[in-house]
């Protein structure tokens, strides 16, 4: 066999080029006309968590919330050229997921739902911390709005967006509504495994409907636990908890816990839709005769049987959707591994989630 190349020099779009500070001006999230979305209990100068500072769930869970998942950057601007200045937290070298969506940003172009992909952060995976361009360079300046996804399954320690020197920074269009969609669960809700972050579900449904979105998904760790709920409560004004633990909390810990978890969310939010997910097939579920197991049976019976009891005693904004739904006709193209989702698995299910979503809060207005 002939000795290993660098595809980068044999195809100069396999490359990636190391930029330094030069030529640009640099910002922080915290600068005039920029909106930091996704970190609901974050405030001015503190790091990236998303969760509160003081809060301590479980090991997993804490370690998570340093995961930058479903949070966005948006402001406008008419640099020519945008570059990502980034330090790491802690690196997700994983063998089904790519560096661009488990460590790097990408960012999208254009307001309400017109959004529209404009670049990635392209580095060299073995490191921890990288400086390079996600947009042009451009030989106008054109005043744009853009939208920037941080990494899903890590987080930066330290970050600056560069604008190319003197350029102008507007703030972004507002939410049509401001109140969060907060999305609770597992590795799948956190991103995994998602080739660069737009491609998460909660950030291309968020482009969908227009709306910010919560990202609490918890890779192997999204339980149920009550002290998660008491947090999830506190948030002041969600437009609609969705609710997708299944996998994590198992048939046993699902039945335990679901019952506690409403209470909680329903003593300070009595109103508010919470929509139950169950769990989307896995390996043994493809095919033209998908195996309905008796696990998955029991997830049903469990948010149905939810359901009937809160809505016979007068909660009718308790909604399901089954997860068996969500890959659409052919699940078995939309994995990596028979369990996480594809970028095609988290088109498909933001295709059949969104408009869900979307009639649930068109009877439930502000």
């Amino acid at each position: 066999m002939e000795e290993q190349k660098d595809i980068g020099k044999l195809d100069h779009a396999m490359a990636f080029e190391t930029k330094n500070m030069d030529g640009m001006d640099w910002y922080t999230v915290d600068d005039a006309g920029f909106e930091l979305d996704g970190l609901y209990w974050r405030k001015p100068g503190e790091l990236f968590r998303r969760l509160p500072m003081e809060v301590k769930i479980s090991e997993g869970v804490d370690y998570l919330a340093w995961d930058t998942a479903g949070v966005m950057l948006r402001f406008c601007t008419d640099a020519p050229e945008i570059r990502i200045a980034a330090k790491i937290w802690h690196n997700s070298r994983m063998d089904h997921m790519a560096p661009t969506g488990s460590m790097g940003f990408d960012l999208y172009v254009g307001s309400g739902p017109r959004k529209y992909y404009a670049g990635s952060t392209r580095f060299d995976h073995t490191k921890d911390e990288y400086n390079v361009t996600l947009f042009g360079p451009c030989d106008k300046r054109k005043l744009r709005e853009f939208t920037l996804h941080f990494p899903l399954y890590s987080g930066p320690e330290s970050f600056r967006i560069g604008l190319t020197q003197g350029a102008l920074v507007t703030p972004p269009s507002p939410w049509p509504d401001p109140r969060p969609v907060v999305v609770y669960g597992t590795s799948i809700q956190q991103g995994g495994c998602a080739s660069r972050p737009g491609m998460c579900h909660t950030n291309q449904m968020s482009r969908m409907l227009n709306r910010p979105f919560l990202n609490l998904g918890f890779s192997g760790n999204g339980k149920g636990e009550p002290e998660m709920a008491q947090v999830m409560a506190d948030i002041a004004n969600p437009a609609i908890y969705v609710l997708d633990y299944d996998c994590n909390a198992h048939v046993e810990g699902l039945q335990a816990t679901l019952t506690g978890f409403i209470d909680i969310l329903r003593k300070k939010h009595p109103e508010t839709p919470i929509l139950l997910v169950s769990r989307l097939p896995l390996v043994g579920e493809f095919g033209d005769s998908p195996e309905y197991s008796e696990e998955r049976r029991q997830y049903t019976e469990i948010h149905l049987d939810e359901i009937r009891r809160r809505r016979t005693a007068g909660d009718e904004n308790l909604h399901f959707l089954d997860g068996l739904s969500l890959y659409g006709a052919d699940p078995s193209e939309c994995t990596v591994d028979g369990c996480h989702a594809t970028d095609l698995g988290f088109y498909q299910i933001s295709k059949r989630m969104a408009p869900v979503i979307e009639r649930i809060l068109a009877n439930f207005p502000n």
